[in-house]
Formats: structure tokens, sequence, C-alpha cells
């Protein structure tokens, strides 16, 4: 379900609102279910928004209001069944949509920090089982006081790195009354960078929850959410996998007050990591332990079986295990029988659930004998490929790589046959920056282009991309993607009356040509917070892209589509279009989405704003891959309300072979004499009328002119100058240009490549007694000529 409210309903925007409107962060950060309460959005070219398009359900929206172009509000309302935790929208606005950004969905009520609280004398009084928003900056320690109970459970989980607006590693800790630490936590594996403490208060009085930044650094964007209460917070799940649509009974590990089991139902429709929000004595976490849901058949590790002898039984392939390595030095045996030449995967799934397990997996043979392994190949947790040698019964071991354990060490290992499957995603087009590119706004009347990867795994086939739905007046051109090729562009176009509208779709990627019928989803992961080469600190990943229409741009472009191919080691020359609206005269960057491969291109083009006609350089590669591909061209250009983005329609480049071959005799001459090269032409083609030649590569005091030849002529001759001050020394950067006709075009070669021409000084005069013979001293060997002209100071050729 998604939450929206169009702009039909309020009294807000402009008659044209702010293209690409950007989304800085929002106020509240959080609210509590059951609640009514004002967001506050702030930002740039906020002035137009319509609708807020959310990726999870229980969000209404009841209201907008447009203080100005930088700030706007909503009234929304949070339902008493919304889903706890993350929520992940966006805000759509006439003249685009903004960047992912989140809201956090809790049980308790909400109060801000109330400074000064940066004493233990100052801490901020609050009630148990309340959510306090703060900002934690530079140097800044909050304190928040509670009164509590000898044996109740006391928690402290902090949201900071989870908002998602800054680098912000939390550290929280309780005091007792006296100042001493009972508990403190900087990262939690469940939290990642996170943290969370919970406690069995020891005896009646006040304690205090502090909250910072661990390095005692912050600013302004260090926002936080602190949950302080007494509510449980177990730190793992067993078995921490399922299968949809089935009540499976949960043993949450790790809360103070002991473990606890949940009988909990997995929705039909869920796969993939899943979120469990335990629940005990009333309240539930604040945020969710993570399993696994699949179709898989699943058995439970029984201990001891940290042997070959001792091995807990699988079911057939494919299965899942569930286990613990539940203290140090523990090794788990999970056996399994395979059939000679299975190809199979192995993976145990421990830190992408959020177990602090950091697993190694190996294969061994019945008589224990390692054959395989593997450590974090690819990501956190260690996935093998292995093919069975022969028939028989397998082990496959588990053990912590620093040889750590704990009832909180919980894996999930998965054992399957490889298979084919393919799948989509948006790329990452600028470096920190993984939301730039990843929603669809397309102008009335115009088009917009994307870039899509895609992945094949054990198959290579041809695919197809295709929209499981659009907006009303908005169509999709995908060209067939070959096997050859991991990304293609696309190009959606909105009709001229096509109505501002959007919403989150999904997309699909299904196999064609003679291949067997496969289907995948695109998926898109953004990143919250990312740092240089340290990666990715809180991410989001979905299976809808949003795509909205947006208001008319001021210009369109066309790309012409060429009558001619480009040939390997050639060159083209492609001509944009441009038209502009009366008046708008702003210069447009252009760019190519997306280059087959071996085509290179410029990074962009400006077409300047009293133009309307560019041309782009597109040059071949000699490992060009023949073919014909769909290409476009972007163009960014400034409005009065800010940037937009249009592009061309996909047009044919068709890359073929060269139609000749040339190879370069080498050459001598003096300077300031004339020579005269020879070319042998080699044709792999047919073509009609005259091609024209060009020597280039010459050195300075060198030049030739162009030649005409018909197809079939065996050599090219270029006369070349010599002029007296010619470089001299060898040069072979020499090379052939030839444009050869095709019907009424030229298409450009490059051939020839590695000429060499040499350039003497000029022989020295050698008068008649210079011309005499040196006579040779008795018993010396004769001098040549070419030793007597250098003993008299000669130069030699």
């Amino acid at each position: 379900m998604i939450a929206r409210l169009t702009l039909a309903l309020l009294c807000c925007g402009t008659a044209m609102a702010g293209f690409s409107p950007v989304l800085d962060r929002i106020e509240p950060r959080g609210g509590q279910r059951g609640t009514e309460l004002v967001m506050h959005f702030h930002g740039e070219r906020l002035d137009g928004l319509q609708e807020l398009l959310a990726y999870q359900p229980g969000i209404e929206v009841r209201s907008f209001a447009a203080e100005n172009d930088k700030h706007a509000t909503a009234k929304i309302f949070i339902r008493p069944d919304a889903p706890l935790g993350e929520h992940q929208f966006r805000i759509r606005g006439k003249g685009g949509i903004t960047y992912l950004r989140s809201f956090f969905v809790g049980q308790f009520p909400t109060v801000d920090e109330s400074d000064p609280n940066d004493t233990p004398e100052q801490a901020q009084r609050i009630e148990p089982n309340t959510t306090g928003q703060g900002v934690v900056k530079l140097e800044d320690v909050d304190y928040y006081v509670c009164s509590l109970k000898k044996g109740q459970r006391f928690s402290a989980e902090v949201e900071a790195m989870r908002l998602g607006r800054t680098l912000f590693d939390s550290h929280v800790a309780i005091v007792d009354a006296k100042g001493f630490e009972i508990a403190a936590c900087d990262d939690a594996p469940l939290l990642r960078t996170d943290s969370f403490v919970s406690v069995l208060i020891p005896e009646d009085g006040d304690y205090r929850v502090i909250v910072r930044e661990a390095a005692y650094e912050g600013s302004d964007a260090c926002q936080y959410r602190l949950s302080i209460g007494t509510f449980t917070r177990p730190t793992a799940v067993f078995p921490n996998g399922a299968r949809a649509g089935e009540t499976t009974g949960f043993k949450f590990i790790g809360d103070p007050a002991g473990e606890f089991t949940e009988a909990i139902a997995i929705p039909a429709g869920a796969s993939g990591r899943f979120p469990l929000f335990p629940s005990r004595d009333g309240m539930s976490a604040p945020s969710p332990l993570w399993i696994m849901v699949s179709p898989l058949a699943s058995a439970i590790e029984a201990e001891p079986n940290a042997s070959t002898k001792e091995a807990s039984p699988a079911p057939d392939i494919p299965f899942a295990m569930h286990g613990i390595i539940g203290e140090k030095q523990d090794v788990d045996f999970i056996r399994f029988k395979a059939a000679k030449g299975d190809n199979l995967t192995l993976k145990v799934l421990a830190r992408e659930l959020r177990s602090p397990l950091d697993a190694v997996l190996a294969v061994r043979d019945a008589k224990g004998k390692n054959l395989a392994n593997n450590d974090d190949q690819g990501g956190l947790d260690p996935i093998l490929p292995w093919t069975a040698p022969e028939d028989g019964e397998y082990h496959a071991v588990i053990r912590d790589h620093l040889q750590r354990g704990g009832p909180d060490f919980t894996y999930r290992l998965e054992v399957t046959r490889r298979s084919a499957a393919i799948g989509a995603s948006l790329p990452v087009v600028e470096r920190n920056d993984s939301q730039k590119g990843k929603v669809i706004s397309v102008p009335r009347g115009n088009r917009y282009a994307a870039v899509v990867n895609f992945t094949r795994e054990n198959i290579g086939c041809d695919l197809k991309f295709e929209a499981e739905s659009l907006p009303a007046g908005v169509s999709l051109k995908a060209p067939q993607i070959p096997r050859a090729a991991n990304t293609a562009p696309v190009v959606f176009e909105a009709a001229a009356d096509a109505p501002l509208a959007g919403a989150l779709h999904r997309f699909k990627v299904k196999s064609a040509g003679d291949a067997p019928p496969l289907e995948g989803m695109l998926r898109d992961v953004v990143h919250h917070v990312e740092v240089n080469n340290q990666g990715a600190y809180h991410s989001a990943e979905s299976d809808r892209i949003a795509v909205a229409v947006i208001d008319e741009a001021p210009f369109r472009i066309e790309l012409e589509a060429p009558p001619v191919p480009i040939v390997k080691n050639g060159t083209l020359h492609l001509k944009v279009r441009a038209t502009r609206k009366q008046g708008y005269a702003e210069p447009i960057t252009l760019r190519f989405v997306w280059n087959p491969p071996g085509i290179g291109t410029p990074v962009n083009l400006t077409l300047p704003g009293d133009k309307l006609e560019a041309l782009y350089e597109v040059n071949a590669t000699a490992d060009a891959t023949p073919g014909e591909w769909q290409v476009c061209v972007a163009g960014e250009a400034k409005t009065p309300q800010g940037p937009v983005l249009v592009s061309t329609a996909l047009v044919p480049l068709r890359i073929a072979e060269p139609y000749l071959a040339m190879t370069i005799d080498m050459a001598a001459a003096e300077q300031g004499k004339p020579v005269t090269m020879a070319c042998k032409v080699d044709y792999t083609a047919n073509f009609t009328g005259t091609a024209t030649a060009e020597l280039l590569g010459l050195p300075h005091g060198a030049k030739s002119r162009s030649v005409s030849f018909p197809h079939g002529q065996a050599e090219v001759q270029f006369p070349v100058e010599i002029a007296a001050d010619a470089k001299t020394g060898k040069h072979t950067a020499l090379f052939c240009r030839v444009t050869v006709p095709e019907n009424g075009h030229t298409i450009l070669h490059q051939v020839g490549q590695g000429g060499t021409l040499r350039i003497d000084p000029p022989t020295a005069a050698v008068t008649k007694a210079d011309a005499k013979p040196v006579a040779p001293t008795p018993g010396e060997k004769p001098l040549s000529r070419l030793e007597q002209l250098r003993q008299r100071g000669g130069k030699t050729p």
C-alpha cells in the first residue's frame, strides 16, 4: 500500500513548481503508533509537493502545506497497526521526486531532548517506555533519568546511524545513582553501528541513560532516537529461518530476564530477509531480529556434533540447517548426501541476519578429508560453490573465524543445487551518492533515459526488460539485451497530456530467444550513509522504483539515427538537435547515456544557448562488438525552477567490420627531398564510388595530400613533401584515414596504424680531394668508405 494525497485536494503549490525537488531532512524523525503529527520537510524546491510515496503501509497523509520553496509540512496519521521500525518514503512534486528518506514508527510516546542535559545533575527526567529525540553535538553528552524498581528489566536502544543523516557512531550506557556504570555498548552485531543495553535493575533508585558519539565527536546532523523502558531486547532468534505461510515457534535469546518462545505466523507472501519483532509483557522490541524465509526444507542441529561421527544429519538437497556455535572452539558438522557431479552452492547466513558469528565454512568427505573451504567470499558470510566428486556422504563444517561462540552465535546453512537465475538493478553513477539517478521523472511530452544492470547466473541468454505497470500516459522502450551485454539503456516517454502523477512500480527481466523461460525482478539498493572506501553503513533495498510524470520541460532533444555504420577503429559523428520553447536560451549539457562495448564518447558536450544542433563524436576501438545497438543521449539544463533532465529516443547504432585494411610500406627520405609512400589495400566489403584516403601522423615538416581511389585498387600512393627543416629520425605513428562512400554518406576508417617514415639529414657534398682514399697502415684492415668519411668529419646518411 502506498500513502498518497494529490495536490488537487490541497491549496499549495505554484503554477510552475520546482524541478528536481531536494529533501534534505525531515522532522521529527519518528512517531508513535495511533497518533497524528505534523511532519516538516526541509530542502530545496519543495513548493510543488503533491504526495508522499511510502514503501511500507501504515502512514496516512491528511494534508500538505508549502511554507516556501525550502519548507513544507504534512499532517500525517500513523495507524495503530503500522509496522514498527523503519519506514522509507519519497515525496513527489509537480517537478520531480526526492531522494529516499526514512521515518521510524515506534510504540512509545516521543519527547524532545530538553537542554541543558549535559551532566548527571542536569539529566532530563522521563518516564520509562518513552522515546527521546535529540542531537549530539561536538563533545556533547546527553543524560536521561528514570526511577526504577529492583528486578525490573531496563533497556535502552539508540537509532542513530539508522536515521540515515550522517556518520554517527553512537554509544549508550546505564549508570546507577552513584555514577557506576552497570551496562554500556558501542556497536552491536544486531544493530551494527547503533547500540543498545538491557539489564535487570539491582536495586530501587534513579538510573541514568547516557548517549554520546563514541569518540566524543558530533554535529548538528547527529540526530538520534532513544527508546528507554522495560521492553524486551533479545540479541538473537532461533531458528533464524522459516517457510512462508507457516506458524513457527521461535526462541528469543539474550533477554536479561531469560529466554522465551513465541509462535509467529509468517505471511504467505513473505520471502528473503524478514523482520521479527519479539513481544513480551505486552511490549515489543523497538527493532527487529532477522530471519530468512524460503521454501527449503529445514532441520536443527543436534549437539554434540563436533566430528564426522557425531555429525547432525541434514534433509535431502536442497535443504537448510539451523545451528548455534554455542561456546568457544565449538565446531558443527552437518552430514548430507550428494551424487557425483552435483553442482552445489553451500551458503552460511550469519552476519547477514545480524548474528555475531564470523563463520568459516568447509566441506569434508566421509573420512574427514578437507575438500573445500571459504571465509567471507564476496560478502560478510561464506559462500562455497562446490561439485561432488562422487556419490556419498559429505560434511559441511562450520566454526567461528576466531573460535568464538555463545548462545546468540546463530546461523543458517543452505545447500542448494546451482540453477539458472537472472536479475536487474540500477547502477550507482556517482561515488558516495548511490541515490543519484534512482528515480524516473518524465516531463510531459518528453522522455527520460535510464541505464539498467543485468545479471545472469549459470546461463547465457538474451534478456527482455518489462514494467509490471506505469503511470497513465507513460510508455517504456527497452531493447532486447544480447547475452554479451550486462547493461543497457531504456527510455520512458510521457504523452503531452499525461496526468501529473506517480507511484512505485515493479520491473521484470525475462529470458529471450531460445533460452528456457526465466524471470527475475529489478531490485534497487540505496545507501543512506556511506563513506569513501569504508563502504555503506546503512542501506535500504526495494523491488519498486518511483516513476512520475512531471511538468513540461522547456526543451526537447532528438538524436538522428546514423545512416551508415561505425566500423572498428572508426569514427562517426552523430547529430543531436534541440527544440527550445520561445525565449529559452540556457546551455544544454549533453551526454551519452550508455556506450556499447568498444564505443567511446566524450563525457559530455555543451550545446550553447543560441544553438540548436551539435555533433557528438563517437569512436570505436579495434575490439568493438559488431552488431546493432540501441543508444540515446541525455540533456540536462537549468531553468528558473531548477535543473531538468530529458533524453532522446533510442536509435540504432550499427557497429561493423572495416570495409578495407591498409598496410603502409616503410619509406626513407632526406630533408628537403620528396618521397612517395605506398599503401597496400585489402578489401573486406564492397562499396561503390571513390574512397578518399589521407596520410596522418606525419612529423613536423612533412605533409601529404589526400588521394582518391576506387574499390579494387591494390595500392594507394601518397606523395609526401619533406621540408628542409623537417624533424629527422624514425617516425612510427603514421596511419591512414579513409572515407568510404555508402548511400550518399561516408564511413570513416582509420587503418594502417604503425606506418614508418625515416627522415635523414642530407648527405654532405664530397670534393675530389676528399674522395682520395686513405692509405692503410701496413698490417691494418683497409678502411671502408663510411669510415673514411667519418675520419674526414663528413656526415653519413
